[in-house]
Protein backbone atom coordinates (compact mmCIF):
# COMPACT_ATOMS: atom_id res chain seq x y z
CA UNK A 1 0.00 0.00 0.00
CA UNK A 2 3.13 2.25 0.82
CA UNK A 3 4.69 1.77 -2.53
CA UNK A 4 0.95 2.50 -4.28
CA UNK A 5 0.62 5.84 -2.05
CA UNK A 6 4.21 6.57 -3.68
CA UNK A 7 3.32 5.64 -6.66
CA UNK A 8 0.62 8.01 -7.23
CA UNK A 9 2.09 11.07 -5.56
CA UNK A 10 4.55 10.21 -8.68
CA UNK A 11 2.09 10.23 -10.96
CA UNK A 12 1.23 13.58 -9.86
CA UNK A 13 4.08 15.04 -9.31
CA UNK A 14 5.24 14.37 -12.77
CA UNK A 15 2.96 16.76 -14.08
CA UNK A 16 3.34 19.51 -11.24
CA UNK A 17 5.79 21.38 -9.77
CA UNK A 18 9.41 20.52 -9.34
CA UNK A 19 9.23 20.62 -5.33
CA UNK A 20 6.83 17.86 -5.73
CA UNK A 21 9.10 16.05 -7.70
CA UNK A 22 11.60 16.48 -4.84
CA UNK A 23 9.45 15.64 -2.29
CA UNK A 24 8.36 12.00 -4.11
CA UNK A 25 12.92 11.57 -4.49
CA UNK A 26 12.55 12.50 -0.59
CA UNK A 27 9.96 9.98 0.51
CA UNK A 28 11.20 7.10 -2.17
CA UNK A 29 14.83 7.68 -0.21
CA UNK A 30 12.82 7.70 2.95
CA UNK A 31 11.26 4.36 2.38
CA UNK A 32 13.72 2.61 0.70
CA UNK A 33 15.98 3.14 4.08
CA UNK A 34 13.29 2.17 6.14
CA UNK A 35 12.02 -0.92 3.93
CA UNK A 36 15.32 -2.44 2.65
CA UNK A 37 14.14 -5.96 1.53
CA UNK A 38 11.42 -4.41 -0.39
CA UNK A 39 11.82 -4.91 -4.03
CA UNK A 40 9.23 -2.77 -5.03
CA UNK A 41 10.30 0.40 -3.37
CA UNK A 42 13.54 -0.11 -5.44
CA UNK A 43 11.74 -1.10 -8.62
CA UNK A 44 9.42 2.19 -8.13
CA UNK A 45 12.54 4.02 -7.10
CA UNK A 46 14.01 3.29 -10.23
CA UNK A 47 11.24 3.78 -12.56
CA UNK A 48 10.73 7.63 -10.94
CA UNK A 49 14.81 7.92 -11.74
CA UNK A 50 14.17 6.25 -15.48
CA UNK A 51 11.33 8.71 -16.35
CA UNK A 52 13.99 11.59 -15.25
CA UNK A 53 16.17 9.92 -17.39
CA UNK A 54 19.05 8.87 -14.42
CA UNK A 55 19.48 6.05 -16.61
CA UNK A 56 22.22 4.41 -14.30
CA UNK A 57 20.48 5.39 -10.76
CA UNK A 58 17.74 3.55 -12.73
CA UNK A 59 19.26 0.54 -13.32
CA UNK A 60 21.10 0.20 -9.49
CA UNK A 61 17.56 0.51 -8.49
CA UNK A 62 16.24 -2.20 -10.86
CA UNK A 63 19.23 -4.33 -10.30
CA UNK A 64 18.92 -4.25 -5.87
CA UNK A 65 15.10 -4.85 -6.44
CA UNK A 66 16.46 -8.10 -8.60
CA UNK A 67 18.50 -9.20 -6.02
CA UNK A 68 15.48 -8.64 -3.42
CA UNK A 69 13.42 -10.77 -5.67
CA UNK A 70 15.07 -12.69 -8.02
CA UNK A 71 11.61 -14.87 -9.36
CA UNK A 72 9.97 -11.19 -10.48
CA UNK A 73 10.82 -10.47 -13.84
CA UNK A 74 9.42 -7.78 -14.30
CA UNK A 75 12.37 -5.55 -13.13
CA UNK A 76 14.81 -8.07 -15.44
CA UNK A 77 12.65 -6.21 -17.85
CA UNK A 78 13.35 -2.99 -16.68
CA UNK A 79 16.85 -3.65 -16.75
CA UNK A 80 16.25 -4.12 -20.52
CA UNK A 81 14.25 -1.03 -21.38
CA UNK A 82 17.24 0.65 -19.66
CA UNK A 83 19.82 -0.59 -22.45
CA UNK A 84 17.21 -0.21 -24.92
CA UNK A 85 16.59 3.50 -24.03
CA UNK A 86 20.33 4.99 -22.46
CA UNK A 87 22.09 2.45 -24.78
CA UNK A 88 20.07 1.84 -27.87
CA UNK A 89 21.36 -1.74 -27.11
CA UNK A 90 18.57 -3.63 -28.90
CA UNK A 91 20.33 -6.88 -28.60
CA UNK A 92 21.11 -6.46 -24.90
CA UNK A 93 17.26 -6.29 -24.43
CA UNK A 94 16.47 -8.88 -26.36
CA UNK A 95 18.99 -11.11 -24.38
CA UNK A 96 17.44 -9.96 -20.79
CA UNK A 97 14.04 -9.93 -22.21
CA UNK A 98 14.59 -13.55 -22.97
CA UNK A 99 15.85 -14.88 -20.29
CA UNK A 100 12.99 -13.09 -18.12
CA UNK A 101 10.81 -15.08 -20.99
CA UNK A 102 12.05 -18.27 -20.22
CA UNK A 103 11.88 -17.70 -16.54
CA UNK A 104 8.01 -16.75 -16.50
CA UNK A 105 6.65 -16.95 -20.36
CA UNK A 106 3.13 -15.71 -18.96
CA UNK A 107 4.39 -12.20 -17.82
CA UNK A 108 2.17 -9.70 -20.19
CA UNK A 109 4.95 -6.82 -19.45
CA UNK A 110 7.76 -9.11 -20.46
CA UNK A 111 6.22 -10.05 -23.86
CA UNK A 112 4.61 -6.28 -24.14
CA UNK A 113 8.65 -5.43 -24.03
CA UNK A 114 9.78 -8.15 -26.06
CA UNK A 115 7.12 -6.89 -28.84
CA UNK A 116 8.39 -3.14 -28.10
CA UNK A 117 11.91 -4.83 -28.95
CA UNK A 118 11.40 -6.88 -32.28
CA UNK A 119 9.42 -3.58 -33.81
CA UNK A 120 12.40 -1.59 -32.99
CA UNK A 121 14.21 -4.19 -35.11
CA UNK A 122 11.87 -4.56 -37.46
CA UNK A 123 10.95 -8.07 -36.85
CA UNK A 124 6.82 -7.73 -36.96
CA UNK A 125 5.61 -11.54 -37.13
CA UNK A 126 7.06 -11.79 -33.72
CA UNK A 127 5.92 -8.86 -32.36
CA UNK A 128 2.78 -9.23 -33.06
CA UNK A 129 2.95 -12.92 -31.60
CA UNK A 130 4.34 -11.26 -28.53
CA UNK A 131 2.02 -8.17 -28.34
CA UNK A 132 -1.31 -11.26 -28.83
CA UNK A 133 0.40 -13.61 -26.27
CA UNK A 134 0.44 -10.40 -23.84
CA UNK A 135 -3.08 -9.61 -25.16
CA UNK A 136 -4.15 -13.19 -23.37
CA UNK A 137 -2.51 -12.44 -20.10
CA UNK A 138 -3.18 -8.72 -19.09
CA UNK A 139 -5.54 -7.99 -16.14
CA UNK A 140 -6.92 -4.80 -16.86
CA UNK A 141 -8.75 -3.17 -19.43
CA UNK A 142 -6.40 -0.56 -19.88
CA UNK A 143 -3.53 -2.76 -20.48
CA UNK A 144 -5.93 -4.66 -22.82
CA UNK A 145 -6.59 -1.50 -24.56
CA UNK A 146 -3.02 -0.43 -24.78
CA UNK A 147 -1.82 -3.35 -26.20
CA UNK A 148 -4.50 -4.23 -28.60
CA UNK A 149 -3.73 -0.25 -29.78
CA UNK A 150 0.21 -1.71 -30.24
CA UNK A 151 -0.54 -4.82 -32.09
CA UNK A 152 -3.34 -3.31 -34.60
CA UNK A 153 -0.79 -0.51 -34.99
CA UNK A 154 1.72 -3.16 -36.11
CA UNK A 155 -0.02 -4.97 -37.89
CA UNK A 156 -1.34 -1.98 -40.18
CA UNK A 157 2.44 -1.12 -40.51
CA UNK A 158 3.47 -4.23 -41.49
CA UNK A 159 0.40 -5.23 -44.15
CA UNK A 160 1.26 -1.80 -45.81
CA UNK A 161 5.26 -2.28 -45.94
CA UNK A 162 4.46 -5.41 -47.45
CA UNK A 163 1.60 -4.70 -49.74
CA UNK A 164 3.80 -1.83 -51.24
CA UNK A 165 6.81 -3.08 -51.06
CA UNK A 166 8.59 -0.25 -48.60
CA UNK A 167 10.99 -0.44 -45.54
CA UNK A 168 9.03 0.84 -42.22
CA UNK A 169 11.41 3.51 -40.69
CA UNK A 170 13.90 2.13 -37.98
CA UNK A 171 15.37 3.88 -35.26
CA UNK A 172 18.51 2.59 -37.07
CA UNK A 173 17.54 4.97 -40.23
CA UNK A 174 16.64 7.60 -37.92
CA UNK A 175 19.87 7.83 -36.43
CA UNK A 176 21.55 7.50 -39.35
CA UNK A 177 19.70 10.23 -41.16
CA UNK A 178 19.99 12.77 -37.98
CA UNK A 179 24.04 12.11 -38.17
CA UNK A 180 23.85 12.74 -41.72
CA UNK A 181 21.86 16.48 -41.46
CA UNK A 182 24.40 17.37 -38.25
CA UNK A 183 27.42 16.35 -40.29
CA UNK A 184 29.32 19.40 -41.34
CA UNK A 185 29.29 20.29 -44.73
CA UNK A 186 32.37 19.89 -46.92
Amino acid sequence: AVVSTQSTGYQMARTMTPSLLDQVFKNLGKMQEKFKDVADIFALYGQVLQDQRQFSAAEEKFLEAQRLAPDNVTYKAHVATLKMMAENNFDSALVLLNEAHEKDPKCDFVLENLGMIYIQKQMYPQALECFKKALELVKTEAEAAHLSALYIGIQCQWEVCDEYNVKPVSIADLQDFSQMMTAPQG
